[in-house]
């Protein structure tokens, strides 16, 4: 079943999960000095000053659940129950972000530079889950409703 559009959905929503684990989330200006966070750490100026590997584990959890649900077209239930789990994991990687955020540098010091596409990317595999939920779902109403015909 690769060739249905849930399956597009959820190989999308696996890339874009990749691509916010290895990409820059975000760069500040914490005391006149450049800080960039990345899922695998904080770099004050260049340098490893914190290693945020949580994040990159997150997302790559993330990534990996959409591939196995891709894999589980047989079962479309557990592909939806799957897809829902993985949009909370897809949650946890923003609270855990701000989390990490907030703990390693105080905010009231703490300037936005500029916005990394790791932080997005979440957010667009969220919606394609939900797409994918969607397709899924009325895949499984069709199945019954032919069922009933048949029974």
């Amino acid at each position: 079943m690769l060739q249905r559009i849930q399956s597009l959905f959820l190989l999308l929503a696996a890339a874009a999960m990749l691509v916010a684990s290895v990409s820059p989330l975000a760069t500040f200006i914490y005391n006149s000095d450049e800080v960039l966070f990345e899922a695998m750490g904080i770099y004050l100026n260049g340098t490893l000053t914190d290693s945020t590997w949580g994040l990159f584990v997150i997302g790559a959890i993330s990534s990996l659940l959409s591939m196995v649900t891709l894999f589980l077209y047989k079962n479309r239930m557990l592909q939806i129950r799957l897809s829902i789990f993985n949009m909370v994991i897809m949650v946890g990687f923003y609270l855990f972000f701000g989390f990490v955020l907030y703990q390693v540098y105080p905010v009231e010091n703490l300037q936005f530079r500029s916005v990394g596409i790791g932080v997005i990317m979440p957010v667009i595999a969220i919606i394609l889950t939900i797409l994918a939920i969607r397709k899924i779902g009325a895949d499984e109403a069709l199945v019954r409703s032919l069922n009933r015909l048949r029974g």
